[in-house]
């Protein structure tokens, strides 16, 4: 058998490794065509977080001021403009604002958005193709003793140094998978 990753081998063996994305390019080398499959893709997430509205407003109460919607402030630091500006002899011009992702209700970590995300992308995935609910369907449903039954049925494990690791435990937690988070 070939070994298509021989990195690993030095993985195994502790050994240090410097590994090259040979695939990278910097972003100012996309074309349109990939302009357009990244809005595709965040049009898609913007929809699915509205699908789940519903189930985060029932399954986390601290969301119903915002309809189950997970969103911070972004609030005007002109304080901490001004500092900057003073300190660097710098003129920062328009507004300096904060993006206040430590007060996300029931996660309250900078990080949770992505880490929500991707566990709702998964959850949605196998509902759907177990014909559990359809996109048209109230993701309310997924409070339920069913999908947390269907959710038990799969395990996720995270490696995380600790925000990331919360936000995913948390949400893995609340909908019923068995979930391990390694810190």
């Amino acid at each position: 058998m070939v070994n298509v990753f021989p990195q690993l081998k030095k993985v195994k063996t502790l050994q240090e490794i410097l590994w090259l994305n040979e695939k990278f390019s910097p972003h100012s080398k996309l074309s349109n065509t990939d302009n357009e499959i990244e809005r595709e893709a965040i049009d898609d997430s913007a929809a699915r977080l509205q699908r789940f509205a519903p189930f985060i407003e029932k399954a986390f109460p601290e969301t119903t001021s915002s309809k189950g919607i997970i969103e911070s402030k972004l609030v005007e630091i002109a304080e901490m403009k001004s500092f900057l500006n003073n300190y660097y002899k710098v003129n920062i011009e328009g507004k300096l604002l904060l993006k206040c992702d430590n007060a996300l209700p029931f996660s309250g970590s900078i990080k949770a958005h992505g880490g929500i995300y991707e566990v709702l992308k998964h959850a949605e995935k196998i509902v759907l193709e177990a014909g559990f609910l359809t996109i048209e369907d109230s993701y309310v449903c997924l409070t339920s003793k069913e999908a947390r039954n269907l959710f038990s049925k799969y395990s996720i494990a995270v490696g995380s140094t600790g925000n990331l690791g919360l936000s995913i435990g948390i949400m893995n937690a609340k909908l019923g998978f068995q979930v391990t988070v390694h810190m």
